[in-house]
């Protein structure tokens, strides 16, 4: 029999195929899952057995290292004696191996920021500090670690360290972080941080733990250095108390001004060497007594004012009388406190006292000087205003008060030019007085108040006594005086003209009454057709037509007319002139003035030539007549030729100017009592008058018109009229590109008694 080939050796099956081979062969399929399933749990409790052990390897090494930490940090002999800034660094590097991250660090408390002390960087082995975080642009990370630790894996999005991602975390490549606070008393005093870069991490308790211990650590550092800080102060304070006790009592007797003290039942416990010196009592002798025993006259009020003072404030300060050591009664002034013990009790009242009898005295002699000044400052009638270096008020008279409606209380500490908006652009003059010690004089200078001229003279009196700097202002109205002044100038002017006007018309009237009567014989034997002139003619072989004929064809008749009309015109103004020259006496009648100036409007406003230059129905007419007013003794026909010269010119000065939409030319015709006159006023709103040109506005043949249009003779015939024919007053006002007012005082007419 042949013998059978050796099997071959087992192929390399897993002991698994080998079991399922058994069970499918024996026929019991049924077990295969179940032991399957045990086979991957015993499997999977042994990786986690060797994972745990790892782990527990792991935290063991962690604590060990930790707890090494602890004992070297514990032990450092900066730690030991308290000096936390010296121990930082060595405190910050061992944190840092110990719980194996890139950088931890020590942040303290300072003003409201939380600021490193040390930093550690284990990738670079580099320390840094100084940094500071204000505790307000942080709030949500401040309000958890005041709290306690703030543990954040994730320091991207935790909320409580969101704030750091731009400018810190995301920089520095932070993903988690370790940070828990040093507490003294419930309050944050600096705070042990471990950051972690690169992936996520989540902190382990045993490293919770070593954080807390560590801050537990510079809690006590922090302690003792204030412990010891405190007991410092407290040695300090004791020895500064005695200094201060000893300091005191010789302060007291060097203060020149006596001081006493009682105690809460009105006992005197001492005083000082003034009190002594002045009431002629020692410390001594006044402790334990009270004022009734020792001044039983003078006690009362000390006593009522001591008893209000306790029960109502700590203060007070009254007027009373004192018996010195020489009798003399002396007023004083009392200034009383309260003092009090540890326990914040009222322990009794230190006192003091000034003697006033002098001051007193001294103030009422000094309240009878100031009133006697003020009365002669305010009984001056000019304006005076003192003002300091800077230009505000400070002092104000009463004539000030009446001119400006600002009394002397709201003058009071204002500047000059807001008080006096008029002398705004004198300050430079009135700051180069003060510097040069010098007065300085400005005279006639204008303002218009309430539509009217002003002029005032203005002296600057610098201050140069007693180191005080300002200066004193005064100024006087000087406008009646102006206006009387350019009256004068005017009368002189026109007295002047008057004898040159007589000689000039004597002198022209004699050729020009030649070259009127030549041109109206020429004018006759020309062209009148008179039987002389015909038989002239046909003896000259021509015919008086044909004369005629020729003399039109060259024009000669207008000549004529035109030579005459010229003569005509300079012998008004020759006439016009020997108006200066003699005084006439018009025949003068009471007349009532609006009557006369309701004429002069008729007559104006259906004038040919008005009406041909000025539409006078488009100027507005407003009147203002005051009533039952008496007559004025004038002459109508001369007293109409003034008004309506002024409405002539006026109604031309409108026609010169632009007004704004809704306001048109207006004339403003015022009629008021002003005994022993009647005044009358005629206002247009016109361009107004250049002061240079208001001032020689009556002036003979001055004017501002161009050459034909005008004389220069209406205004000072007018003038001339009312100054010499009426023996009234004639005045003129304006107000550059507003208004221009004729002002016209003619005397009351006398009674028919």
């Amino acid at each position: 029999m042949k013998k059978q080939p050796e099997e071959s050796a087992p192929s390399a099956t897993s002991l698994r195929d080998k079991i399922v081979g058994l069970s499918e062969s024996s026929g019991r399929k049924s077990y295969y899952p179940m032991l399957q399933q045990k086979i991957r749990e015993l499997q999977s409790e042994i990786a986690e057995r060797h994972r745990a052990e790892d782990a527990l390897r792991k935290t063991l090494q962690r604590i060990e290292r930790q707890q090494a930490v602890i004992a070297e940090i514990s032990t450092h002999p900066s730690v030991f004696h308290g000096r936390l800034q010296e121990a930082a660094p060595m405190i910050t590097t061992r944190m840092t191996h110990a719980m194996d991250v890139t950088r931890a660090s020590l942040w303290i408390m300072r003003a409201g920021s939380l600021c490193c002390m040390d930093k550690f960087d284990a990738q670079g082995a580099v320390h840094t500090s100084g940094t500071c975080l204000e505790c307000d642009r942080f709030d949500a990370y401040f309000k958890a670690i005041s709290k306690g630790p703030v543990i954040v894996t994730d320091a991207r999005q935790d909320p409580r360290t969101r704030d750091f991602v731009p400018n810190y975390l995301e920089p520095s490549g932070i993903a988690s972080m370790l940070d828990v606070p040093v507490l003294i008393d419930a309050e944050l005093t600096a705070v042990i941080c471990f950051e972690h870069v690169g992936e996520q991490r989540v902190w382990q308790p045993d490293e919770i733990t070593f954080a807390s211990r560590i801050a537990d650590q510079v809690a006590l550092i922090l302690a003792s250095k204030r412990r010891r800080i405190t007991e410092e102060q407290l040695q300090s304070a004791h020895a500064e108390l005695t200094r201060n006790l000893r300091f005191t009592e010789v302060l007291l007797d060097a203060i020149p001004i006596p001081i006493f003290y009682k105690d809460s039942e009105l006992r005197y416990l001492g005083c000082n060497q003034t009190f002594t010196d002045i009431m002629g009592i020692t410390s001594e002798e006044i402790r334990g007594r009270t004022a009734h025993e020792l001044w039983p006259d003078l006690a009362k009020p000390y006593d009522e004012n001591d008893r209000s003072l306790r029960q109502d404030t700590r203060k007070s300060t009254y007027e009373s009388k004192i018996r010195n050591k020489n009798g003399e009664l002396r007023e004083v002034i009392f200034a009383k406190q309260i003092f009090f013990d540890e326990f914040k009790h009222a322990e009794g009242i230190i006192g003091s006292f000034v003697d006033i009898t002098e001051r007193n005295r001294a103030a009422k002699e000094t309240s009878r000087l100031r009133t006697l000044l003020a009365n002669i400052i305010n009984s001056m009638p000019s304006m005076l205003i003192g003002v300091d270096a800077d230009g505000r008020i400070a002092q104000w008279n009463q004539q000030a008060a009446l001119v400006t409606g600002v009394n002397e209380a709201q003058a009071q500490g204002r500047p000059l030019a807001q008080v006096v908006p008029w002398l705004g652009s004198e300050m430079k003059k009135i700051r180069q007085s003060i510097a040069s010690k010098k007065p300085f004089f400005e005279g006639k200078l204008s303002r218009v108040e309430n539509g009217e001229t002003m002029f005032e003279d203005v002296t600057i009196y610098p201050l140069i006594t007693n180191g005080v700097e300002g200066a004193v202002i005064r100024i006087d109205d000087v406008t009646d005086k102006v206006r009387i002044e350019e009256i004068l100038i005017q009368s002189e002017k026109m007295l002047s003209v008057g004898g040159l006007a007589a000689g000039m018309a004597h002198e022209i009237n004699n050729p020009l009454a030649s070259i009127m009567g030549n041109t109206q014989v020429l004018e006759t034997r020309l062209l009148l057709p008179l039987p002389q002139n015909e038989q002239a003619a046909r003896e000259a072989g021509i015919t008086l037509e044909a004369l005629h004929a020729y003399l039109e064809r060259r024009g000669i008749p207008k000549m004529l007319s035109s030579v005459r009309s010229s003569g005509a015109q300079a012998a008004q103004i020759v006439s016009n002139m020997l108006s200066f020259s003699r005084k006439s006496e018009p025949v003068l009648t009471p007349e009532s003035i609006t009557e006369l100036l309701e004429k002069t409007l008729d007559l104006a406003s259906t004038d040919y030539d008005l009406k041909k230059n000025y539409d006078f129905k488009k100027i507005q007419i407003v009147r203002e007549y005051e009533d039952n007013l008496p007559k004025i003794h004038g002459s109508a026909s001369k007293l109409q030729q003034v008004f309506l010269n002024l409405l002539r010119n006026g109604a031309e000065a409108m026609g010169e100017k632009i007004y704004p939409e809704g306001r048109g030319p207006q004339f403003t015709l015022r009629v008021r009592g002003n005994a022993p006159w009647v005044r009358v006023e005629l206002e247009d709103n016109g361009p107004g008058l250049e002061e240079s040109v208001r001032k020689r506005v009556f002036e003979p043949f001055f004017t501002t018109k161009s050459v034909g249009k005008g004389t220069g003779l209406g205004l000072s015939v007018s003038y001339f009229i009312v100054t010499e024919e009426h023996a009234g007053m004639m005045a003129v006002q304006t107000a550059r590109g507003e208004w221009t007012r004729f002002v016209i005082d003619l005397p009351v007419a006398a009674s028919s008694e």
